[in-house]
């Protein structure tokens, strides 16, 4: 952002034979920005100069690229979901359902080989990751 408000105040004291007004100074400069949120602020805020307009647009770039470039510290690394696996307590439920009969009491199903990826806090991750196995028994 610092360069292209270089660049537009080189431009604006370039023009010195046939000046053009403030305000197209200011369209000039905002349409010539990337869209983003700078931009939509800076179109919202009708500056009346340009130095209020530079001003303004490296406000905006500076809260803009602040708050996207928050990092995450090692406990917000900790306390974030990771995807889990529950592919062992199908198998462990596989095995234990075999010869287990659904629908018609004749019929003998196995379970289906899936792998879930579970996105839940780790605690509560295995009771959720068995009920749903136990549904999934239940369903057939």
């Amino acid at each position: 952002m610092r360069d292209y408000v270089q660049k537009t105040r080189h431009l604006v004291s370039c023009i010195v034979t046939n000046p053009i007004d403030v305000a197209s100074q200011v369209h000039v400069f905002i349409f010539g920005m990337r869209e983003g949120m700078t931009r939509y602020c800076l179109t919202r805020a009708e500056s009346s100069t340009l130095e209020a307009a530079f001003a303004l647009a490296l406000r905006e770039d500076y809260t803009v690229a602040s708050s996207y470039a928050r990092a995450l510290t090692p406990d917000d690394r900790a306390s974030a979901p990771e995807p889990m696996e529950i592919d062992a307590i199908e198998a462990e439920s596989r095995s234990r359902s075999t010869s287990t009969a659904c629908g018609q009491g004749s019929t003998t199903t196995t379970a289906r080989a899936t792998v879930v990826h579970w996105s839940a806090t780790a605690v509560a991750s295995p009771v959720i990751a068995q009920r749903c196995v136990a549904r999934q028994l239940q369903s057939c």
